[in-house]
């Protein structure tokens, strides 16, 4: 039964469910107008291909938590913003199955220019220079975005490949053990915050080295 009114946020919503359902490269225009019970054209007149669709649906997923990402809170440092600004992409990007890989096509990233603008005059003010901040950041991004990612594969096959070689734990006891604690089920959360403390902390004592240097 085709729905009421067929408007962008309405093809919008219903296209991140069928993400949920099958995963970005099991969505389609086709399965979608599916899915809204409607014939593949009258999606054309609201998008016009799957790409501009995907743009649509990247930037709604960001928009709840685009509030954190425009201005930091009271008194907080450029580490304490970093890290929440980081949290919160992660936690948005985890919000939908492939999340990770749809944030890449996120259109209007302008919309966090205020808020990017401020995490680097707190950094300058702090000692970066604005190279050093864009470096620190676009790493931390680089962290954010990559942890999700594997998170998410790793969700969407979670049975571990046939034939997957044992480890030897006589020649070999550091990767045993490694390997015993994976069998568990890997932390993604705890490999997250991980990560993110060593960047956070590299990016620290890079200040502490200018300071010294000086």
């Amino acid at each position: 039964m085709a729905l009421r009114k067929l408007d962008p946020p309405t093809v919008v919503d219903v296209a991140l469910r069928l993400l949920d359902d099958v995963g970005l490269d099991g969505l389609s225009l086709r399965r979608l107008a599916q899915e809204l019970g409607v014939q593949g054209p009258a999606l054309y007149r609201h998008f016009a291909s799957k790409q501009d669709l995907l743009r649509a649906m990247a930037d709604a997923m960001f928009i709840p938590e685009m509030a954190i990402l425009e201005r930091p809170p009271p008194r907080a440092d450029w580490a304490d913003w970093l890290v929440a600004r980081s949290h919160a992409v992660r936690r948005v990007m985890l919000s939908h199955r492939d999340g990770g890989r749809l944030k890449e096509h996120l259109h209007n990233p302008s919309e966090q220019w205020p808020g990017l603008e401020l995490l680097l005059q707190m950094m300058e003010d702090a000692g970066f220079t604005i190279e050093s901040a864009l470096y620190g950041i676009y790493t931390i991004g680089n962290h954010v975005l990559g942890a999700v990612i594997a998170q998410q594969e790793m969700q969407a096959r979670p049975e571990p490949a046939a034939g997957h070689p044992q480890v030897d734990p006589t020649r070999f006891p550091r990767i045993a053990y490694g390997t015993s604690l994976r069998s568990q089920g890997r932390d993604f959360d705890r490999e997250f915050e991980y990560g993110l403390h060593l960047i956070i902390s590299g990016l620290h004592a890079s200040l502490d080295g200018v300071g010294t240097e000086q």
